[in-house]
């Protein structure tokens, strides 16, 4: 019970939290769209912090559960931090809205989302700064509880990751 208490109170201020570089979202509670992957790269690299890609699509009952359950909550921390753990992003698979790629060539959501090969939602991906996927997604929601354990370990096991290759 303390546990949806918390939730529900991480989730309260995420929509009322100031902006971060690292982690925003819009004013319908989705996270913040994914724009130039240059400034994104280079950010990973400068802070050793993934990127976290939540893979969605309108009207998904299961991506709004992991966006409003386990990341959006993230988002609220991470306002309050000195030190993001992480950079969170949104994509939706179908959509032709035009991103930056780490060539400078604008591409739509729907071909960056191609490229790793996700047609199902929601997926989870954390990525480094070349853009390559840390670790292995989450795909789907597990409703046997264990969600956030996953989602907290491959965060985990990504930031490790960026600090050895430094």
């Amino acid at each position: 019970m303390a546990h949806v208490t918390r939730r529900r109170a991480l989730l309260a201020l995420a929509v009322a939290a100031p902006v971060s570089v690292f982690a925003e979202t819009a004013a319908d509670g989705h996270l913040q769209e994914l724009d130039d992957l240059r400034l994104l790269s280079a950010s990973i690299a400068q802070n050793k912090t993934p990127l976290l890609v939540l893979f969605s699509t309108p009207g998904c009952p299961f991506c709004r559960e992991v966006r409003r359950n386990y990341l959006l909550p993230r988002v609220a921390e991470q306002a309050r931090s000195t030190r993001p753990e992480l950079i969170l992003r949104e994509v939706d698979i179908g959509s032709q809205r035009m991103i930056v790629d780490l060539t400078g060539a604008k591409i739509s959501e729907a071909v960056f989302a191609s490229r790793y090969g996700v047609r199902m939602v929601p997926v989870v991906a954390l990525f480094d700064q070349s853009l390559r996927v840390v670790g292995a997604p989450l795909v789907g929601l597990d409703r046997s509880g264990f969600y956030e354990a996953y989602l907290a370990t491959a965060i985990a096991d990504a930031r490790r990751s960026l600090m050895k290759s430094s």
